[in-house]
């Protein structure tokens, strides 16, 4: 009889990433028995927040000064005299190379602000691609394939193909109830779960005697010969699914925090911290399409945001420590980076607590690292603002000033050491790393 893997794991969409992805789904270290690979212990990791529906980067990096020949806040001022924040309201980005650019933080990120103080954050301005697109769905793809002329694989999963993933590895994991495009390569893909605890077998746990049985059986199957190639592909799969799900029902899960964020994020760092090779872990935080409401939106999206960073290497939500803080060989080798699928117009929609903004084009991210004595990374601004016009000519939009696709290549090239360049035509971003 054949088993599908829609039949073999659990009906939830997060077991379902299990069967939406390649033919061979992980090698996965002891979770095929074969104890891990000496060279997961060194590969550095990468976790990718996506700020779903346009994060407004003028309030979450806030221009509070003049600069020569460039009135950014005297424009900001003019344009949201509802949604803007004073100067003193801001958390600075005063580091003496970052105080020239007369810039603050949004006041719902503290913890972040500190990292920066720090030198772990760096902070690349006016990010976008050309011929900009409004869309939440076209603009989201161009996002996540890192390719704005045509619809291709993700960025991220282009760089399994070519980083030497062996076939099956699970190297990049997507937490959701879908496989992100950013995680699909060529010929090979991430694996998608909702959470640890929902990636289950669908006939019952190995406690049930019977369905043990059938799951050593089929975890038997790996041992096929290799000399009978597509049985021996199959038998794999068999194999690396039994062992994947045993090794993560084994994973001791924190409760729940109350945090959709937060919980995602402890099951980031739980997958990181697991012996299963994992290198990218990709999550989303929802909810910035913010035409109307939108300070009071943001804040609390922002303060959800930097919360769950906290607590992702800390362990502390609020005063509650809901895990062990992350231990110094994974901090050292951890980088957060944040993407939105655009930014939000200069000007205000309406006026007072109820006004918003537009969908706009280019904004800032963040790469967030490793204390600097350990860390590649350049701490800091990075890039050139987006020009705002003139207070008599105020402009309607930002407009790029950092091709997308070169801090894409930065982040391969220099965090994940990909050894084959994913842009011939567009070189990473000097200075961005060491």
């Amino acid at each position: 009889m054949v088993v599908s893997r829609r039949r073999f794991l659990g009906g939830t969409a997060g077991a379902a990433g299990l069967y939406l992805l390649s033919p061979a789904l992980a090698r996965a270290g002891r979770a095929m028995g074969i104890g891990a690979d000496p060279a997961l212990a060194n590969r550095r990791r990468l976790v990718v927040i996506f700020l779903g529906g346009g994060n407004d980067g003028l309030n979450t990096v806030v221009p509070i000064a003049d600069v020569a020949g460039a009135p950014r806040a005297s424009v900001y001022r003019k344009l949201r005299p509802s949604l803007g924040y004073a100067p003193d309201q801001t958390l600075r980005l005063d580091r003496p190379a970052d105080a020239p650019h007369g810039l603050g933080l949004s006041p719902s990120l503290p913890y972040l602000h500190g990292l920066y103080r720090e030198g772990r954050v760096a902070l690349v301005q006016g990010v976008d691609y050309p011929n900009h697109s409004y869309s939440h769905f076209s603009s989201t793809e161009i996002w996540h394939t890192g390719e704005p002329e045509r619809s291709v694989s993700g960025w991220v999963g282009r760089h399994l193909d070519r980083a030497g993933a062996s076939e099956g590895e699970v190297r990049a994991i997507g937490i959701g109830n879908r496989l992100p495009v950013i995680l699909r390569g060529e010929s090979r893909q991430g694996l998608g779960i909702i959470n640890i605890p929902s990636t289950t077998f669908a006939d019952g746990t190995d406690k049930d005697v019977n369905a043990k049985t059938r799951h050593d059986a089929l975890g038997g199957f790996a041992g096929h010969p290799a000399a009978e190639e597509l049985r021996a592909l199959h038998g794999r799969t068999a194999g690396a699914t039994v062992g994947l799900v045993r090794n993560l029902a084994e994973t001791k899960v924190p409760p729940a925090t109350g945090s959709p964020l937060a919980d995602k994020l402890v099951t980031a760092r739980l997958l990181l911290e697991e012996d299963l090779g994992v290198e990218v872990v990709y999550l989303e935080h929802a909810g910035f399409d913010t035409h109307a409401n939108q300070r009071a939106q943001q804040e609390r999206l922002l303060a959800e945001l930097d919360a769950a960073l906290g607590m992702f290497w800390t362990g502390k939500l609020g005063a509650k420590q809901v895990m062990e803080p992350m231990s110094p060989q994974l901090t050292d080798r951890t980088m957060v980076m944040t993407l939105s699928e655009f930014g939000r117009r200069i000007g205000e929609n309406g006026a007072g607590a109820g006004s918003g903004t537009d969908h706009g084009a280019a904004s800032p991210l963040f790469l967030i690292g490793p204390p600097a004595a350990a860390s590649p990374l350049v701490g800091g601004v990075h890039g050139d603002h987006p020009d705002m016009g003139s207070v008599t000519l105020p402009a309607d939009n930002l407009t790029m000033t950092t091709d997308l696709r070169r801090v894409y290549e930065s982040v391969l090239t220099h965090w994940l050491d990909n050894p084959d360049p994913l842009y011939r035509r567009h070189t990473p971003l000097p200075g961005l790393f060491r």
